[in-house]
């Protein structure tokens, strides 16, 4: 039931927010007009419905919704709006906050936000010397660092590889067939987003630590 409730709200919520997400956009692409988003939302969700606290559980909604937006608005724009991004960055620190002061994991906490820097730089020094990494996406991987390292170093690892590996395979399919002058990249938000939540899954499976 929990599952449930968790995917309904994040589902309303990111369809509430539909207007913000448009007016947030700089095109009109018809992915907007899509309910993507909300999608998204509800089955990151519900997924976020398996935290074993209310706290860890409010804070993985509002990633939801935030990542179907960000989902949506990145594949129409390859672009990820600071008016979600900087927000999220903070709200998702202070949540995780309060649910470690409400489940004592404080061990976790500071795990986060080591996780949250170390990707932060890493991919700040990639950017440097990959023009198609923005500062938008190197942001993005800070949230992702936070959720990850919540779980783990294990999700971490196995999260930003596999964000990688989900971005490369139809980015080197869509390279190869894209036409003369056609841009043939993709954004890599969505698959940061991807990856994340893959890699909190396996890790419990594959990478314990």
């Amino acid at each position: 039931m929990t599952i449930l409730i968790c995917a309904l709200v994040s589902g309303a919520a990111a369809w509430a927010l539909t207007r913000f997400m448009r007016h947030s956009a700089t095109s009109d692409a018809p992915i907007l007009h899509s309910w993507l988003h909300v999608a998204v939302a509800a089955v990151l969700g519900g997924l976020a419905g398996l935290a074993s606290s209310w706290a860890e559980m409010a804070v993985f909604v509002v990633l939801a919704v935030a990542s179907g937006l960000l989902t949506v608005i990145d594949f129409a724009e390859e672009r990820l709006p600071d008016v979600i991004v900087l927000p999220l960055l903070g709200i998702t620190a202070v949540l995780l906050t309060v649910a470690a002061w409400i489940t004592g994991e404080w061990g976790s906490l500071l795990r986060a936000v080591i996780a949250a820097a170390a990707l932060f730089v890493l991919y700040f020094v990639m950017m440097i010397f990959s023009p198609d990494l923005g500062f938008a996406d190197v942001k993005l991987i800070a949230i992702a660092g936070l959720f990850m390292g919540w779980f783990g170093w294990g999700a971490v690892v196995m999260g930003a590889c596999l964000g990688w590996v989900s971005y490369a395979i139809p980015g080197w399919v869509r390279m190869f067939r894209a036409a003369k002058g056609e841009r043939g990249s993709l954004p890599l938000g969505p698959f940061i987003i991807l990856g994340s939540v893959l890699g909190v899954f396996w890790a419990g499976a594959f990478l314990t630590w």
